[in-house]
């Protein structure tokens, strides 16, 4: 028979790993989650796209390496949302991709830092670069 205190004990280490469980982020969930802000430069001069001063509020999905990106960016001093990229982190590239908005998106993770592209028609569109708001 299990003694009153150890039994106390058992089920507070097994609390604690349940927790643990359900928020368990890993430490690139850690990085990733939270706000970035930098730039959004256009590649293509002559076409309907402009450099812009971007913000990226990144968050996870439940599903394991799916992460959302909800981008704005700035204009006149203002916050202006773009819309929402879902996407999913591959582990051996270190990157986060999606196919959202007919571009192919591209993000390197490195420290707190976030650079990446996008691919609209087979022409690199846009080169973006975020750091981590703390």
């Amino acid at each position: 028979m299990i003694k009153p205190a150890l039994f106390y004990i058992l089920i507070f280490c097994l609390a604690i790993q349940n927790g643990k469980a359900q928020t368990g982020l890993s430490k690139i969930d850690t990085l990733l989650i939270g706000t970035w802000k930098g730039t959004s430069i256009c590649q293509i001069k002559n076409s309907p796209c402009h450099d812009e001063v971007v913000v990226y509020h990144i968050s996870k999905n439940k599903n394991l390496d799916t992460f959302y990106i909800n981008a704005g960016k700035i204009v006149n001093g203002v916050k202006e949302e773009m819309g929402i990229l879902p996407c999913t982190y591959n582990k051996e590239t270190n990157q986060l991709v999606s196919t959202a908005y007919k571009g192919v998106w591209t993000f390197s993770i490195e420290a707190a830092t976030l650079e990446g592209t996008l691919v609209f028609h087979g022409d690199l569109y846009r080169i973006m670069k975020a750091v981590k708001q703390y």
